[in-house]
């Protein structure tokens, strides 16, 4: 039986000012997960790593050396990808990666934020417009069904236009990515992110709720 689930995640920046309120902020977004995981006797640990290498290589190091920990590892697909798409596989072939899966890893242990953490917002204009106000341009986004499809410098133009003519005038990821992790609903995302619902369907599992 699984005792603790540790989640090395892509994102944060590389400081402690930074990396301390991401990983308050994914961990908000995983919360409905986590709580059942609780109340199974199931520690739970969401550990931001900064880089995607950084996050890949604390992954393989605690296979190495924790294997008896459910590790999963979070990083952005980089591109659109399709949801039969082996993570491991994407990840071996694209350039700038070129991560071999450690052995003894199944597909569950590898979950992809496609094509990055934005396209989550994307899903959820009612927490986007709770984080930037009135003046939120949800016009300027594509379907909440089309997020995962686009390109991520199409997400970032998306979310600039949008905020233009709110009080923060953009979007920036530290200052609003954690914050906006907290604000988006976990449950809508995931009706419109198929790989952010193999994520959450995969930690369902993982801990025994498969209801």
């Amino acid at each position: 039986m699984i005792s603790r689930i540790a989640i090395y995640v892509e994102g944060g920046g590389d400081t402690a000012p930074t990396l301390e309120p991401f990983r308050r902020g994914m961990s908000a977004f995983l919360k409905p997960v986590a709580d059942e995981a609780r109340k199974r006797q199931i520690k739970w640990d969401v550990i931001p790593c900064g880089s995607r290498k950084a996050a890949f290589d604390a992954f393989v190091d605690a296979m190495e050396n924790e294997p008896e920990i459910y590790n999963i590892l979070l990083v952005d697909s980089e591109e659109p990808i399709s949801i039969t798409t082996s993570p491991w596989t994407h990840l071996q072939n694209r350039p700038g990666d070129g991560w071999k899966k450690p052995l003894a890893v199944d597909d569950s242990r590898c979950q992809l934020m496609v094509v990055c953490m934005e396209a989550w917002f994307l899903a959820d204009r009612a927490g986007l417009k709770k984080h930037f106000g009135g003046k939120f341009d949800e016009r300027k986004l594509p379907p909440e069904n089309l997020a995962e499809s686009r390109k991520k410098d199409a997400i970032e133009a998306a979310l600039r236009k949008a905020t233009r003519n709110t009080p923060a005038a953009e979007y920036r990821k530290i200052r609003d990515g954690a914050k906006l992790l907290s604000k988006v609903n976990p449950a809508t995302v995931r009706k419109h992110c198929q790989w952010c619902n193999r994520l959450l369907t995969a930690l369902e599992a993982a801990i025994g709720n498969t209801v």
